[in-house]
């Protein structure tokens, strides 16, 4: 490969990893801000859930046509627009007077996150067609997915302390913009020989289950579990979802491949990214009231106190690919859970003790979240055909943001159960729970990676539409 050639792939990391900073960050940097932004706009918990979820859940919606969309008109342009709608949303978050406006805006970044991610990747996999290289690439994406998500609350409490919580949204403005100009100016154009075509009906039937879902878990505490619009809501996903399966099994080329779920291996993954996933939104949404609100510290040392969390993430999802490559995807897992359990565990143990003594639970969940991105993937794909990666790979990513999304809603609810305001947390009376559901999450990815044959097959590299580490 000449020169010329290793800059060009050289900037095409860069460009591709500096919009998956800005994709993965806001699933978690705006956490830290929550009780600032209750104070300036009024905002009750369920509120809070909203601001969080609307993000995750979008994105969740999304992802999947998204690469359809990528495959189809370009890569390089579906990134492009990617970082100017998540540039508009930040801008739309920033100037909010409201908690509406503030979801709505976060529901445009999601939208840009949606299109950032299985372009991102995209480009990535058309660039590197050889193996090694292409694992290379992955790797640093993936690292820097993991690294960002859960480094989040310390990018927040930078800027919430001296500049507010607006400046936590100003923040992606010029990164925005500096990775679209980037990727207009140095990278080439890439489109799929035969794109998958459409399919609008189980785009909306999916996004309708989704929302009726969050709806659902979000409010259900503040308007009765039997109230009217719950009940409503309910019935509505029932019927999306019991609507979705069928007609996809009809569809040539459906959204949600429903005949992958017939094998045992995929689902087993997808439970354990769901199961991995909630576990970090429910900690990340959950710690910014536990740190601030119950041991009365300001945001900048809250955030501060999730260094270890990111650097044990990091620190393993640099590990894993190694591992992964070497056929201990398995192992790796179940240490995943093993640790994330122990981490959860530690963090309830410690929820009396002196401060200090919660930074070796969060270097233990760290570490076991870093674990779980790269083995769930190759797990999910290794009962699988090749020709089918890009699909699987893309529910794996969807499975993800679900998780976030069911993390963030579910540990809201529990919280909003003890009937207390957005800014005082009565831990006495549901802490013990909230963190029984984080260690739970733990032990259910060890007991089904324990459960789950030993693959043959080496999976290496991902599907041109994986979302990996999203």
């Amino acid at each position: 490969m000449t020169r010329s050639s290793n800059v060009a792939s050289g900037w095409l990391v860069v460009v591709c990893c500096l919009s998956q900073f800005l994709h993965t960050v806001y699933g978690s940097v705006a956490n830290i801000a929550l009780p600032d932004i209750a104070r300036d706009l009024d905002a009750r918990i369920d509120s809070l859930q909203w601001v969080v979820s609307a993000y995750v859940l979008t994105l969740a919606s999304m992802l999947t046509f998204s690469g359809t969309l990528a495959d189809r008109f370009g890569r390089k342009r579906v990134l492009i627009a990617g970082n100017i709608v998540m540039t508009a949303g930040s801008i739309l978050c920033a100037v909010s007077t409201s908690v509406t406006l503030l979801i709505i805006g976060r529901v445009v970044q999601g939208l840009g996150s949606a299109l950032i991610a299985p372009a991102g990747l995209s480009l990535l996999a058309a660039a590197f067609p050889e193996t090694a290289r292409r694992a290379v690439a992955v790797m640093w994406w993936t690292t820097i997915g993991t690294a960002s998500l859960a480094a989040g609350p310390i990018l927040g409490g930078l800027l919430v302390r001296d500049l507010g919580w607006t400046s936590v949204f100003w923040a992606g403005v010029p990164i925005g913009l500096l990775a679209a100009v980037l990727a207009a100016v140095l990278l080439t154009e890439s489109k799929a020989d035969r794109p998958q075509p459409f399919d609008p009906v189980g785009q909306v039937l999916l996004t309708v289950f989704l929302a009726s879902l969050a709806f659902a878990l979000i409010e259900g505490v503040h308007l009765g579990w039997t109230s009217p619009a719950i009940v409503l809501a309910v019935l509505i996903g029932v019927v999306a979802l019991i609507a979705l399966v069928p007609f996809e099994l009809r569809h040539k080329h459906p959204l949600i491949p429903v005949r992958l779920f017939t094998h045992r291996s995929f689902v087993t993954a997808l439970v354990m990214a769901i199961a991995g996933y909630l576990a970090l939104a429910g900690l990340l949404f959950l710690n910014t009231f536990y740190l601030q609100s119950e041991r009365g510290l300001d945001a900048t040392s809250a955030g501060f106190m999730t260094i270890p969390l990111a650097a044990g993430a990091t620190l393993t999802a640099l590990l894993a690919a190694g591992l992964v490559a070497r056929g201990r995807s398995r192992a790796v897992l179940i240490t995943s859970g093993i640790l994330l359990a122990l981490g959860s565990g530690g963090l309830w143990a410690t929820e009396t003790l002196p401060l200090w003594t919660v930074v070796l639970p969060y270097f233990v969940f760290g570490l076991g979240f870093g674990l779980i991105a790269d083995p769930v993937s190759v797990t999910a794909l290794s009962s699988l055909p090749t020709s089918e990666s890009g699909l699987a790979s893309s529910l794996v990513s969807t499975s993800k943001q679900a998780g976030q999304l069911l993390g963030i809603a579910g540990i809201g609810t529990i919280l909003a159960a003890a009937g207390t305001t957005s800014e005082v947390i009565e831990f006495e009376e549901m802490g013990g729970w909230v963190w029984a559901v984080l260690t739970a999450a733990g032990l259910l990815i060890t007991l089904l990676a324990l459960s789950s044959p030993r693959s043959s097959r080496h999976v290496h590299g991902h599907g041109a539409r994986a979302a990996n580490g999203s």
